[in-house]
């Protein structure tokens, strides 16, 4: 291991600390930001620290911020804030470290370099701080509120831990990818809406075939996306094989295998070829961008029957009557009986560091676990409490009785007064964080978020019926999402280096594979085997054994 100044020690055993993940939503209202059970003054009181953050054009000053304000009064420490670009955030930082100079005591969402900032003696270890009860009082309490191991998904192959979390439990990312066909479509052709692939395939072929839209153009597409292995290639393979992870891993009763060796995987790319081969998909779909897709979901004349994503909020705003056309489907059934939609848990990603320049660690963690409180966690994302949004007992609307909560059977638990124009703005504001840094915002901030059922208005009363779909879709594919994912594969610094010759052709190779079955220039029958033993030339199950052993280290 590398060394500079600086220098830390680890622990010689892992800490496999892994629970069973399950997003719990409580109803009420949230407690107060938890007090460590310490002399907060004495670690505290008159300090200063210095935090590094990206730009933003949104905020005004981070030194007069509303948040910055409530996190001095609240421990008495005073915070002085070093803006860095935000487009090479990461490497002015890491510049810094390899330098030896010296670091804000602070870093804001340090990206993933942190891990080879840790292996510099940059970044100190925070295990103990998690361990200890009156210092992580608040991460504890939303771990514990929210279900989820939020130490455990942080903690490295070598026992510690080198972030705090910036975590939202919503569970919209649960199932995030998922097919919207256009039932309108459906209903015209007189036809039901496709449970199976057999029946995706003859409503396909029946949409092609006939001038949906009434322009007098051929000009229906059955289903499309973006590049090889986008979210649509992810989607209809996972009906002969689970494809969703981004590794193309698959877990049953802990073992990992990569699903594109299989005779699953052959199949589904056989019934692909078949939708490309009869121009059900447009052989465009291999190579388009993100503009491209979005002009064809957008076109004068609706043209795409079916396209996947989170929501329809890849058509325009203004195209509403379009939007409502389209109803969900998380997953069809596959020839063998196989119907799961995706599924991944929300991990925590790397809200804050601690450098090894700060005199203070104690006070530092202290200010970073307070943003971690939920009614400052929420604040970082919705605005300022009381004015852009307030717990649903505080709410300042005139009958209670006239809203809803987004997902249906849930309670309501707060409301965001105009979220669109706080969020999707474009003028500067100081009464949040805008999600910089650690947070911990619970599932029912989503779940149970006030929507008007009493809006006169008639493009607003639309809005809301497309969010109670993407509600609804959430519901449905919670319900048959597969359980068991390679959710967190922590890879040691020997390990990356290890596998750093394999994985990269490996996933060019894959890619270009796919694309040649689909196209034709590589033959399913013919060329299967010879395929195969490329896969195992490059290296491909040394790699599984790597992600085996990274899965067992923390299940």
């Amino acid at each position: 291991m590398m060394t500079t100044k600086k220098t830390k020690k680890f622990p010689k055993t892992v800490a496999a600390i892994m629970a069973l993940i399950m997003v719990i939503s409580f109803a009420g209202c949230a407690s107060s930001p938890q007090k460590p059970k310490i002399d907060k003054e004495k670690i505290c009181e008159g300090v200063t620290l210095t935090v590094a953050v990206p730009e933003n054009v949104r905020i005004v000053d981070w030194e007069t911020n509303d948040q910055t304000l409530e996190i001095e009064k609240a421990l008495g420490v005073n915070l002085e804030f070093q803006t860095f670009p935000s487009n090479d955030y990461d490497s002015k930082l890491n510049l810094m470290v390899m330098g030896g100079d010296k670091l804000p005591d602070i870093i804001l969402n340090p990206g993933d370099s942190v891990y080879s900032w840790a292996n510099e003696g940059a970044i100190i270890g925070l295990k103990k701080y998690y361990d200890d009860s009156s210092m992580s009082a608040n991460i504890r309490k939303a771990s514990e509120e929210n279900g989820i191991d939020v130490a455990g998904y942080l903690t490295q192959p070598d026992g510690e831990i080198y972030c705090l979390p910036a975590w939202s439990g919503s569970p919209n990312a649960m199932v995030y990818r998922k097919a919207w066909i256009n039932q309108e479509w459906v209903k015209q052709l007189g036809m039901k809406m496709p449970q199976t692939t057999d029946e995706l395939y003859e409503v396909l072929k029946k949409v092609c075939s006939t001038d949906m839209n009434g322009n007098g153009k051929a000009d229906e597409v059955g289903f499309t996306g973006v590049k090889v292995t986008g979210d649509w290639f992810r989607f209809l393979m996972s009906s002969f094989i689970y494809a969703h992870d981004a590794n193309f891993l698959v877990v049953n009763d802990g073992e990992l295998s990569f699903a594109y060796d299989t005779d699953e995987w052959r199949e589904g790319l056989r019934f692909i070829k078949k939708l490309f081969d009869e121009g059900i998909i447009p052989v465009e779909t291999l190579t388009q961008d993100g503009s491209q897709y979005q002009a064809m979901l957008n076109s004068e004349d609706q043209m795409v029957f079916m396209f996947t994503g989170w929501n329809v909020n890849n058509i325009d705003k203004a195209l509403v009557d379009r939007k409502l056309s389209y109803t969900y489907v998380n997953a069809f059934e596959g020839p063998n009986g196989l119907k799961e939609a995706m599924y991944m848990p929300n991990l925590p990603n790397k809200g804050a560091a601690i450098t090894s320049d700060c005199e203070n660690p104690d006070a530092a963690f202290l200010v970073l676990d307070y943003m971690c409180n939920e009614a400052f966690s929420i604040s970082s994302r919705y605005g300022k409490q009381g004015v852009n949004w307030d717990y649903w007992k505080d709410a300042k609307v005139d009958n209670k009785s006239d809203w809803t909560a987004t997902t249906p059977g849930e309670e309501i638990y707060l409301i965001a007064y105009d979220d669109a124009a706080f969020w999707g703005g474009s003028d500067a504001q100081n009464a949040c964080f805008m999600q910089a840094g650690p947070q911990m915002i619970p599932a029912k901030v989503v779940t149970g978020m006030a929507v008007s059922s009493a809006n006169t208005d008639e493009a607003a009363k639309k809005d809301a019926q497309v969010s109670l779909i993407y509600a609804e879709s959430t519901q449905a594919g919670l319900a048959i999402a597969r359980k068991e994912v390679a959710d967190y594969l922590p890879l040691t610094t020997e390990e990356t280096k290890n596998i750093s010759g394999i994985k990269a052709p490996l996933t060019t190779y894959v890619e270009e594979s796919i694309g040649g079955f689909l196209t034709g220039l590589k033959d399913l029958d013919k060329d299967w085997v010879s395929y195969l033993n490329e896969l195992d030339k490059i290296g491909y199950k040394d790699l599984l054994k790597v992600y085996q052993g990274a899965y067992d280290r923390v299940h």
